[in-house]
């Protein structure tokens, strides 16, 4: 169930032109900002490095987070994840 209801909201805020003044919208960027480690282990499975580009760039997690989904990318044996991770953990960023 909470899987799917992630599904749902990550189709929702990575929608086409989606109005991010809405009520809603505002709902599922505050809900997927605290389960940031499950919407990044879903998209780290789904290997979906372009979604975890534009949720990096939200600046919602940190450098010692982005440590933990490396491990996640190593422990699931999914290379295209791990390889852009592994960029975005060498790259100078704020996140630190």
């Amino acid at each position: 169930m909470q899987d799917r209801k992630l599904e749902q909201a990550l189709e929702i805020y990575f929608q086409e032109n989606p109005d991010r003044e809405s009520d809603k919208y505002q709902e599922i960027q505050k809900y997927l900002k605290l389960r940031i480690r499950s919407v990044m282990e879903l998209l780290i499975e789904n290997e979906d490095t372009e979604r975890m580009e534009q949720i990096e760039k939200c600046g919602w997690f940190s450098a010692n987070e982005l440590e933990n989904f490396i491990r996640c990318a190593q422990e699931k044996a999914k290379l295209r994840s791990l390889v852009w991770l592994c960029l975005l953990y060498t790259s100078p960023s704020p996140r630190d």
